[in-house]
């Protein structure tokens, strides 16, 4: 009986011990996950400090291709106000001489006149070539601005025609791709074209489409963020666009160093998104 008893109580200890020592080894376990816990909210932290830097710098570069196109917009304008006032020069000179051939009590003083007139339009065509040459100072390539929602789609379309090796493109949905005939355009792409795609999927909606794109090695990635247009034919132009309801802001350009700039934020989608 007294042994029975021992033994009972030598258990009864051994169970406490190992209780014991299984309360320590889940204390230390669950400092583990609190450190853990700690070191990915610390990197959640990060990763949203960077995406957040990342979309403000964006804005930023979008801001200054705003700021770009319209100082090229107005020395446009400029070129054609004076070009018109050198073809009205020009008509002016054309009747003086007219008048001088006509009237020789008056070739004097139509002589001064035709002088006077050449001289103003040579001021003008000096002050022509100062605004090309001030233009092609600030681009030296094609850059205009994307505020309608049909200059984006006609734009998309253009440069999926024309791309021959390699496309990168975003649209907000595959809906958007169907209703303005964009998706029957893409699978006319040639089976060597190297192609990138971000859109808004639905996996099971669109599963016969994204088979379709896999199965000619496209890469397809699925984003959910619904507010972008972007593309880039044979990496040769970028065109970078935001909508937000019915309003959309962006532009285009194929000028070497902004195309090399702005693709860098054409990856965005692609990072952000889920690559199926």
């Amino acid at each position: 009986m007294e042994d029975q008893l021992s033994q009972i109580s030598q258990k009864i200890e051994e169970i406490k011990s190992n209780l014991h020592e299984f309360g320590i080894s889940l204390t230390q376990k669950d400092q583990i996950i609190q450190n853990k816990d700690e070191r990915i909210s610390d990197l959640m932290d990060k990763l949203v400090s960077a995406s957040k830097e990342k979309d403000e710098a964006l804005w930023a570069k979008i801001e200054l291709m705003k700021e770009i196109a319209a100082e090229r917009e107005q020395t446009q304008r400029e070129i054609i106000e004076l070009k018109m006032q050198l073809l009205e020069k020009d008509e002016k000179i054309k009747k003086l001489k007219q008048k001088q051939r006509q009237a020789q009590d008056g070739l004097i003083g139509t002589s001064f006149e035709v002088d006077r007139m050449k001289k103003e339009v040579e001021e003008k065509e000096r002050k022509i070539q100062e605004i090309k040459e001030k233009a092609d100072s600030v681009s030296m390539g094609l850059t205009g601005i994307i505020y309608e929602l049909d200059l984006a789609v006609d734009y998309l379309k253009d440069r999926i025609k024309n791309a021959t090796r390699s496309l990168r493109i975003v649209v907000p949905t595959v809906e958007f791709l169907q209703e303005h005939e964009i998706l029957e355009q893409l699978e006319q792409l040639p089976d060597s074209s190297v192609v990138n795609i971000a859109t808004s999927l639905n996996l099971s909606e669109h599963q016969e489409i994204i088979e379709g794109w896999k199965n000619r090695g496209w890469v397809v990635t699925n984003y959910p963020g619904k507010n972008f247009f972007m593309i880039s034919a044979d990496g040769s132009d970028v065109c970078i666009a935001f909508t937000a309801g019915t309003q959309i802001s962006g532009f285009y350009s194929n000028i070497g160093d902004l195309v090399t700039i702005f693709n860098q934020a054409l990856m965005y989608p692609f990072i952000k998104g889920q690559k199926l």
